[in-house]
């Protein structure tokens, strides 16, 4: 008889686990930035090396002088976006995959002394896989020198 209710009290007790309702992982959430003080890179296109050919834009210059970057690794699937806002002239963004671009944006800013306000003046939102592993790039086109780029996403 013993047996008989410990059996029991097992199956219920693995039926009771089995029924239970499985803890969803909690989305994880990312926010940070990076920056530096960089100067302008307003590259034309040259012979033998126009803009976009080798590197794009402003990442034809030189790292820690004309742009900075930052290494980022998705914690599970989401989508990340990588902003700046609230300069002065023009600055650009891209998200590398290795030497590759995955995604840019290089929009023409507002001109220095007119009202109009873009907020923000450069984004991306870019969809990465679990473990991903992109560089995150800000660069000054032909801007102030502080170069500050935000990004965050939620990643399951």
């Amino acid at each position: 008889m013993r047996k008989l209710i410990a059996v029991a009290a097992a199956l219920g007790l693995v039926a009771s686990l089995s029924a239970a309702p499985a803890f969803a992982a909690k989305p994880k959430k990312v926010h940070d930035s990076f920056g530096a003080s960089l100067a302008p890179f307003p590259k034309l296109a040259a012979a033998g090396d126009p803009v976009g050919l080798t590197k794009p834009g402003c990442t034809a210059g030189q790292e820690g002088v004309h742009w900075v970057a930052h290494e980022f690794t998705a914690p599970g699937k989401g989508n990340l976006r990588v902003y700046m806002e609230g300069f002065t002239g023009d600055h650009d963004l891209y998200i590398f995959d290795g030497d590759a671009p995955l995604y840019r944006s290089e929009g023409g800013q507002v001109p220095v002394g007119t009202t109009e306000v873009a907020a923000p003046e450069e984004e991306i939102v870019a969809p990465l896989k679990k473990g991903q592993t992109v560089t995150l790039v800000a660069c000054n086109w032909l801007g102030q020198p502080d170069v500050v780029a935000h990004y965050e996403g939620t990643f399951k």
